[in-house]
């Protein structure tokens, strides 16, 4: 199971999307990804794959924390034993 840190950012990754005037299907050909994959990140139907967020982040020229900012500021992270 992913790390809620990296799992719930769909909010972030839309936000900054539209802020940059993308759509999902050229985000998503930025990243290397379907638009339904995207579309489902975004949504927060399935959780993102480290390496699939970083595509995305670069696809939108910032930087990963741009994207799990809040998530990795707020949330503790649980070593398993």
């Amino acid at each position: 199971m992913a790390h809620k840190s990296i799992s719930h950012n769909g909010a972030a990754i839309r936000a900054l999307r539209m802020a940059k005037g993308l759509t999902v299907t050229e985000l998503a050909r930025r990243a290397g990804t379907t638009p339904q994959s995207l579309s489902n990140l975004e949504l927060e139907h399935r959780p993102g794959s480290a390496h699939m967020l970083n595509q995305i982040a670069l696809g939108l020229g910032v930087g990963l924390d741009a994207i799990c900012r809040d998530r990795i500021a707020t949330e503790p992270i649980t070593v398993p034993a």
